[in-house]
C-alpha cells in the first residue's frame, strides 16, 4: 500500500507558520553513512569472525547525530544495486564497481542494526534510498511535519522547500544545512529547476551523461531564460540570441542531445510515491531507543557498549 497524499500542496497544512516552528522528522541515508564508516573507520570482526566494522561505524555516526535529541527519526537504505532506473537505461550507475567483499555482507546487517536500535528502518526493492527520502518528505508535508534530510547527494536538492512545513538538507558530517537559497548558491538554479538542470549537465557519479557540450554555466543560463526543459526545447530557435558565449552553436548541441536530455531527466527525477505501507509519521517515527530484545543482536556484533550508548541517549529528553 502506498501513502496517499492527495493533492495537498506543500505547506498548506501549516500555512503562515515559520518552517522552524513546525515539528520535524529526521530522514537519514543510512547506506551513505555505512559507506562513510567503511572507508573512514577501522575494520572490526564480530566474535564469530564476521566483518562488522562498517556497521559499528554506522552506529557511531548515528549516536553523534542522536545526541541532538531529535524526536522523530527514519533510516532509509538502498535495497540493492539495480532499480527501476536500470530498466530505463542499463548504463545507469554502470560505472560503479562491486562493493568490497568485506562490505557486501554488512548491507543487510546494517538494516538489521537499524531495526534492533529501534528506528523505522526502510528499504524497498527497485528503489533507491533517495526515492524513499522523496516519498517521506512528501508524506511529512501532508502530515504537517518539517523534514530534515541527512545527505550530501545533490539530487536531493530538488526536494528542498522553504514553504512551511519545509524541507531542508543537512550534511551529516559538518551539520551545514541547505535551504532554497543554499540550493541556488550550490547549483545555480532553484530547487524546482534542479531536475531540468541535471538533465542538461548530467551526473557523472551516476553515469548520466546529459547533453554533450552543455556545461553548468550554459545550463544555468538556459534554465534562467526558459524556466524548464520543456520550454527550452519548445523554443530552441531563441537560444542563438541569448547573451551567452557560444549561443549560436548551442541550439545545435541541444537538438543533437534532445533524447539524452529527456532520458537524463527521467533518471535524475526522484520517485516520491514509493509504497511504504501504513506508515504514520507522527506515531511510528518517534524514537524511543533500542528494542527490548536488542541485547542478543548487539552481543553478536561484539559491541554491547554501542547498545548502552543508544539507550543512554534515548533516556534523555527529546526535542
Amino acid at each position: 500500500m502506498s501513502l496517499s497524499l492527495g493533492t495537498l500542496p506543500i505547506g498548506h497544512a501549516l500555512e503562515g507558520m515559520s518552517p522552524r516552528a513546525c515539528p520535524e522528522v529526521w530522514v537519514i541515508d543510512a547506506t551513505a553513512l555505512l559507506f562513510r564508516a567503511y572507508y573512514g573507520m577501522p575494520a572490526r570482526l564480530s566474535p564469530a569472525g564476521e566483518h562488522v566494522g562498517a556497521v559499528l561505524g554506522l552506529g557511531h555516526l548515528l549516536r553523534g547525530l542522536l545526541r541532538r535529541a531529535p524526536e522523530r527519526v527514519v533510516l532509509v537504505y538502498d535495497a540493492g544495486r539495480f532499480t527501476f532506473r536500470n530498466r530505463i537505461d542499463p548504463r545507469y550507475k554502470a560505472n560503479r564497481g562491486e562493493p568490497p567483499p568485506d562490505l557486501a555482507p554488512q548491507f543487510e546487517l546494517a538494516r538489521q542494526f537499524g531495526a534492533a536500535a529501534g528506528f523505522v528502518a526502510l528499504s524497498v526493492p527497485d528503489f533507491e534510498a533517495d526515492d524513499l527520502m522523496a516519498t517521506l518528505a512528501r508524506s511529512a508535508a501532508a502530515a504537517g511535519l518539517r523534514t530534515r534530510l541527512f545527505s550530501v547527494d545533490k539530487d536531493l536538492c530538488q526536494l528542498v522547500r522553504d514553504e512551511a512545513p519545509g524541507v531542508v538538507l543537512e550534511d551529516p558530517r559538518t551539520q551545514a544545512t541547505c535551504d532554497a537559497a543554499g540550493v541556488l548558491q550550490r547549483m545555480g538554479v532553484r530547487p524546482s529547476q534542479v531536475v531540468d538542470y541535471l538533465a542538461l549537465v548530467g551526473d557523472t557519479s551516476d553515469n548520466v551523461p546529459g547533453v554533450p557540450g552543455v556545461g553548468p554555466k550554459a545550463a544555468q543560463a538556459l534554465i534562467a531564460a526558459f524556466g524548464d526543459l520543456d520550454a527550452l526545447y519548445d523554443s530552441l530557435g531563441r537560444v542563438a540570441a541569448l547573451p551567452l558565449r557560444g549561443a549560436k552553436g548551442l541550439a545545435a548541441k541541444l537538438e543533437a542531445g534532445r533524447e539524452a536530455a529527456f532520458l537524463a531527466r527521467a533518471l535524475v527525477r526522484l520517485h516520491d510515491a514509493v509504497p511504504l505501507g501504513a506508515l504514520d509519521l507522527h506515531a511510528h517515527t518517534r524514537w524511543g531507543g533500542p528494542r527490548d530484545d536488542a541485547d542478543e543482536f548487539f552481543a553478536a556484533l561484539g559491541s554491547p557498549g554501542a547498545l548502552r550508548g543508544l539507550r543512554s541517549i534515548a533516556s534523555q529528553p527529546r526535542a
